[in-house]
């Protein structure tokens, strides 16, 4: 599969379905770059070689371009956004709102998806069911905080920089389609839903949806 009629692959990504791996994937498929999936087990002991070379945590998603591999999400997210700037998903440097598009990328990547993966892996911390639910239920405490926190955020949206698309965007609402993560339903957050209902009807998230 590729984002592109042409021959020739400029990215290979190493994803899994219905993981952080949508966000690249998307991403990808947005700025028409050309590229090939290369889909992998994850959560295993014996993971692809060039997938574990890619990522060493072992852990989706991983890119390999012409810079060489990376991985997380997020920094894949800037790096595509950087270096495909006709795309127009990032805030460049010398903008006054550069600041708080590193900000709300940090706060997804390093506050947000934390406890996303805790409502979904809390075995990675406990081997012990009755402690894997203690911490799903005090994790979920902490995503009604930092759910609040993107709801105000999003004022007055409907993305985080008005009608100004980013990565930031992307980021959000390929973890906000899993209900999992909210204490109620996404209607409780309508700002949280009108982002992940305007980035998901995109034709470009809608194809790589099915396939995941």
């Amino acid at each position: 599969m590729t984002g592109s009629t042409t021959s020739k692959h400029r990215y290979r990504l190493f994803l899994a379905r219905n993981s952080y791996a949508m966000i690249v994937h998307a991403l990808l498929e947005e700025i028409g770059a050309n590229y090939e999936l290369n889909w992998v087990e994850i959560f295993t002991d014996t993971p692809d070689p060039q997938f574990k070379a890619a990522s060493p945590m072992a852990r989706v998603p991983a890119l390999i371009g012409p810079d060489g591999p990376l991985f997380e999400s997020s920094a894949i997210a800037l790096y595509l956004a950087e270096r495909h700037p006709d795309a127009g998903l990032t805030i460049p440097s010398g903008d006054p709102r550069h600041g708080r598009f590193l900000q709300w990328l940090s706060y997804l990547a390093s506050t947000l998806q934390p406890e996303v993966l805790i409502q979904f892996h809390p075995e990675t911390y406990f081997d012990d069911i009755g402690s894997q639910q203690r911490l799903k239920k005090a994790s979920l405490k902490r995503l009604v905080k930092i759910l609040d926190v993107i709801e105000v955020g999003l004022n007055p949206g409907p993305f985080f920089f008005e009608k100004k698309r980013s990565i930031c965007d992307y980021c959000l609402a390929l973890q906000a389609i899993w209900p999992e993560i909210f204490p109620g339903t996404i209607s409780d957050y309508p700002n949280i839903e009108r982002l992940t209902q305007a980035i998901t009807a995109r034709p470009a998230v809608r194809h790589i949806l099915s396939m995941h």
